[in-house]
This record gives structure tokens, sequence and C-alpha cells, in this order.
């Protein structure tokens, strides 16, 4: 009867403990978020945002308001304000081997409204700095142009 209480236990505590971290882990990440937009001193109200691999990107699309963080060596800061562009997509940039091409570089690419503005381009994927395997930056990359499309054409 004590064995099936342990095992009991033993079993419950296998399955809630994962459960537990990624909550613990996704409550950290809104933290790091957090205090990196403090950092910068807006008042935003984020509605969308993702955090991988050093990377934080997130959107107040009510106040049409892109807001993006590098975090590796040094800290690159970028706030866009939306009503400034017209339409956004993505660039990859590959190297052409023999027998097959790696993603280089994936970047979010902003087309300004005004001519003498330049596109502004947020890295998802630099191989130099992000090691040479893809983790879903592609992905990620797709689902904000989407929702930045959305944001600029509302």
């Amino acid at each position: 009867m004590n064995t099936t209480y342990i095992l009991g236990l033993f079993l419950l505590a296998i399955t809630i403990i994962p459960i537990l971290l990624l909550n613990l882990n996704t409550y950290k990440k809104n933290k790091i978020i957090k205090k990196e937009l403090e950092k910068l001193g807006c008042s935003a109200k984020i509605t969308k945002q993702d955090y991988w691999n050093g990377y934080l990107i997130a959107i107040d699309e009510i106040a049409k308001r892109c807001f993006y963080i590098h975090k590796k060596d040094d800290c690159c800061t970028t706030e866009l304000d939306l009503n400034q562009y017209k339409d956004c997509h993505i660039v990859t940039s590959r190297t052409l081997d023999k027998s097959d091409s790696c993603i280089e570089l994936i970047e979010l690419v902003f087309t300004p409204k005004n001519k003498q503005m330049e596109n502004k381009a947020l890295v998802f994927y630099d191989a130099d700095s992000d090691g040479f395997t893809l983790n879903g930056e592609l992905q990620t990359a797709g689902r904000w142009n989407k929702i930045c499309n959305a944001c600029l054409h509302m």
C-alpha cells in the first residue's frame, strides 16, 4: 500500500513539474520583456510579444508601435512608429554551396511611406552570432510579418 502511494506521488510529480517549469519560464520571459520595455521608458499596452535566442519583439497594436530588442554582446533597442511605414516583408540572405544553400540572415524589413527615409530592418536570425542551426526563426519572422502588416493596413 505504501509503495502504491509513493509510486502515485512520483507519477504525479513527473507530470506536474514540467507544467510548472513551463509556466515559470513564460513568467520569466514576460518579466524580461516588461523590464526591457521599462528601460525604454515607454508606457505601451503590449498586445503581442515574442522572445527567442536573445531577441525580443513586441507590439502595441492600438498605438501602432513596434518594439525590438536584441540582447547579445551589446543591447540594440529599436522602437518603430508603424504610422510612418507602408508595409513590411521578410528578407532572407543565403549562401550557395555546391550541394545546397544555407540561410545566413533573416530580417523583417519595413518600407517607409516617406521616400527620404531608409528601410528599417529587424534581425530575426544571424548565422554569425546565433550559430548555424535555425530554431523556428523563419516561422517567427513569418508570424510577425503578418502581425505587422495587419497593423500597418488597419
